[in-house]
């Protein structure tokens, strides 16, 4: 039986195939006739003004991996349908669009790994699209570095309205690094859902990312959509705060979140039913918020891009450290654009005011083509 084993696994091994690329013609032809296990590699010069279209399908077992060993840069935009396909090494720089996404990941099970985009950016600051939006469900981003942006539009966004099964993302271990600051909103850096989808459960993790002046808007990560977790991640010298703004059922747990001398740097802000904020270090935050964490007041009746009411809330083991305004702030609005409704039910405990925090800062060697590969 392990002879057979064994023979099984060679007659795999034997049958992926490793195809090297050098032209947008050449790619697509090995896309056409790619099978689960292969691997497509782009290498020669780097690639201007093109538009990638990739409809790959790979199994658990044995993904399709389209490996980048060149620049993109001009107009070029990746969209991608597929399940089980890894986009691994691209870097997109120096290049912007008009609209859209500069990459677009559809369907199923896909990983995008390794990967940079730097700099893409309009003349306009009023441009707006997309750096990657994630639609469809099961897909994971790691490794990546997303550098310079300076024009409308968020830096990585999950979108829910498809029919069928969404989110159940995974975003983890990624540097977002030197987004500058926005005039209005639609500047995030990160955004799960939107208000019309914000009572979808999405259950996406978001975990061990760092973002270092990120200073887009206030909302530097907006959370609008349900169950999703946010985990560990480290937030330097950013100008907003992690923002619930919209969705129930959350958990923002074991954050470092360091103002670093950012006035308008902010903690966490609340809206919504059933979250839990635990375990997160919040030291030397400015006023952006009015304090280090935030409960907003709410609005009667809400509508989706209203302000709901807060309800329901665990605040425990929060470190809490030389931040501006209040600690806990209970009513953050009160009294703007209809919200009268104070939170209810909410339950803080265990707040320390000492506590060493833990600073993790990302490397070239830990994240875009140059990051070591699992």
């Amino acid at each position: 039986m392990t002879s057979c084993l064994l023979l099984a696994v060679c007659h795999s091994i034997a049958n992926a195939e490793e195809v090297r690329v050098k032209t947008p013609a050449a790619l697509q032809s090995a896309v056409k006739s790619a099978q689960p296990g292969d691997v497509i590699k782009i290498v020669g010069a780097d690639w201007s003004d093109v538009k990638i279209k990739l409809i790959l399908k790979g199994t658990e077992a044995k993904p399709i991996t389209v490996q980048s060993q060149v620049a993109f840069t001009g107009a070029s935009e990746l969209n991608l349908l597929g399940e089980y396909v890894v986009l691994d090494g691209f870097t997109f720089r120096n290049g912007s669009l008009k609209t859209g996404h500069v990459i677009r990941v559809r369907g199923a099970h896909n990983r995008v790994t390794r990967c940079t985009i730097e700099g893409y950016n309009p003349e306009s600051i009023d441009v707006r699209y997309q750096w990657l939006s994630l639609y469809g469900h099961h897909h994971r981003v790691d490794y990546c570095r997303f550098v310079g942006q300076k024009h409308s539009g968020t830096t990585l966004v999950v979108w829910l309205d498809d029919d069928g099964e969404v989110g159940r993302h995974r975003i983890e271990r990624n540097h977002f690094l030197n987004r500058a600051r926005g005039n209005g909103n639609g500047f995030e850096t990160l955004r799960i859902g939107t208000s019309e989808t914000s009572m979808k459960s999405a259950q996406c993790v978001v975990a061990e990312n760092l973002f270092e002046n990120c200073d887009g808007e206030v909302e530097l990560i907006s959370n609008k959509s349900g169950d999703n977790i946010y985990e560990r991640n480290t937030i330097v010298g950013c100008a907003g705060a992690l923002t619930l703004r919209h969705g129930n059922n959350c958990i923002v747990r074991e954050n470092l979140i360091l103002g670093d001398g950012e006035r308008h740097s902010g903690g966490i802000r609340v809206v919504g039913t059933g979250h839990q904020i635990i375990g997160n270090h919040i030291e030397g935050t400015g006023d952006r918020i009015d304090g280090a964490i935030a409960l907003s007041a709410g609005v009667v009746n809400p509508k989706l891009n209203q302000h709901a009411q807060v309800q329901n809330v665990l605040i425990e083991g929060n470190t809490l450290i030389d931040n501006a305004g209040e600690e806990i702030v209970q009513g953050h609005g009160l009294g703007s654009r209809s919200r009268t409704l104070l939170p209810v039910n909410i339950t803080i405990k265990n707040t320390r005011r000492t506590g060493k925090p833990q600073l993790k800062r990302l490397k070239p060697a830990d994240v875009s083509p140059d990051a070591k590969q699992e």
